[in-house]
């Protein structure tokens, strides 16, 4: 995987992100090292359990300006990665290429998303040529049946032609980038297929497949979800031993199937506080096409406008820090309860992440890019964080 291009202020920004993951304080000393930037919420296909076609009234459709874009791109100097994402299908947007370029000039590693219909010739040329890092194609089927079904009005055959099409165009072109992944949302239309879809996607010189259960909007709908049923386990286990015999990397991301099930809140007690962390609202910036900031897909509430107020403000601002702190006091919201990110914010991961404090200012000052005063700066912020884990344990 190829990493941003190191510069002093990336270097200080990660040694901080790692004083921020050991969950010491409600404040943070970094900004984002990960953005989600929505510059497009247009779609031209109609996958059937899709909110889109679930909720239509209730789906944005607009396209971030690039004007506007350019009022936040000072930050991602100390970003590790930008996701040029949407609701939708960026391509679409027509001033795609000119976020990529704008993004890459901060040397910060970038990706998008893609339902593969727009991996066409002339896309293919401007990906190779703007230097884009990744892209994540949704592919939820192993044979044309299944999978112009799921991601109705894209066909089969012609994103299977599209990745092949651009997998010899990086070779004609010596280009190790794009990295090309599998995005696969599981459900009981394609549970069986997930051995055949690590076999496929070897085939396509794809060597990365993230596996995730679908979301279902309605009631209705629940028996189409096989999370955390046998029959998923059983699929998931053998396409990971496919994986492993073929060289594909295997992961699976949880998500919650039924977002209208309200599950039981766990009782607050005062006198056992149990302190919880998610590592996103400490480190994730996800920014929606007309501005609004926030740390979690799931939590509904935004803490600022970024077009408006300076990113630092909005990251750190008294909304931003109470929703740290409500973990932290071991005050959970809903949205937290079955979520694959949520953790306990131990004593043991904040020493590790001390250590990996000192480690990145190690390599950061090996590096030669940061100033004496730099270095006294960062030393100084972990001789903080260490009194603060003293008071801890």
């Amino acid at each position: 995987m190829r990493s941003p291009v190191p510069t002093r202020l990336r270097l200080m920004n990660k040694v901080r992100a790692h004083l921020d993951a050991s969950f010491l304080s409600d404040a943070v000393l970094a900004l984002p090292s990960v953005y989600y930037i929505g510059l497009c919420a247009v779609c031209n296909i109609r996958c059937p359990y899709c909110p889109r076609q679930n909720f239509p009234d209730e789906v944005d459709n607009g396209l971030m300006s690039f004007e506007e874009f350019k009022k936040i791109i000072e930050y991602l100097n100390y970003a590790e990665i930008v996701f040029l994402f949407g609701i939708g299908e960026p391509f679409l947007h027509p001033q795609f290429f000119d976020f990529v370029r704008e993004a890459k000039k901060t040397g910060i590693r970038t990706s998008t998303n893609t339902h593969g219909m727009s991996l066409n010739a002339e896309n293919r040329e401007k990906i190779i040529e703007t230097g884009l890092d990744e892209i994540s194609i949704s592919f939820d089927g192993a044979d044309e049946k299944v999978f112009n079904f799921l991601r109705a009005g894209a066909d089969f055959k012609t994103v299977v032609g599209n990745i092949s099409a651009l997998q010899n165009l990086k070779k004609e072109r010596g280009s190790l980038t794009p990295e090309l992944q599998f995005a696969t949302v599981i459900s009981r239309h394609n549970v069986r297929q997930m051995p055949d879809l690590v076999q496929l996607s070897r085939k396509l010189g794809i060597k990365r497949i993230v596996f995730t259960n679908l979301i279902t909007l309605h009631k209705e709908n629940a028996e189409v979800s096989v999370a955390k049923t046998d029959l998923f386990a059983d699929s998931y286990e053998k396409a990971k031993l496919q994986g492993k015999r073929l060289g594909v990397e295997i992961e699976y991301w949880p998500q919650h199937p039924f977002p209208w099930k309200k599950d039981p809140m766990p009782e607050f007690d005062p006198e056992r506080r149990i302190r919880y962390a998610c590592p996103d609202l400490w480190r994730l910036g996800i920014i929606d096409r007309t501005g609004n900031l926030k740390s979690c897909c799931y939590y509904e509430n935004m803490s600022g406008n970024v077009f408006q107020t300076p990113v630092p403000d909005v990251f750190n601002n008294d909304l931003s820090r109470a929703l740290r702190r409500s973990l932290l006091d071991g005050r959970l919201m809903e949205c937290c309860i079955n979520c694959g990110m949520l953790r306990r914010a131990s004593v043991e991961i904040a020493r590790v992440e001390l250590e990996n404090a000192d480690a990145a200012l190690a390599e950061a000052r090996a590096s030669g890019l940061l100033a004496d005063a730099d270095i006294c700066l960062l030393e100084s912020e972990i001789k903080k964080y260490r009194t603060f884990l003293k008071e801890l344990s």
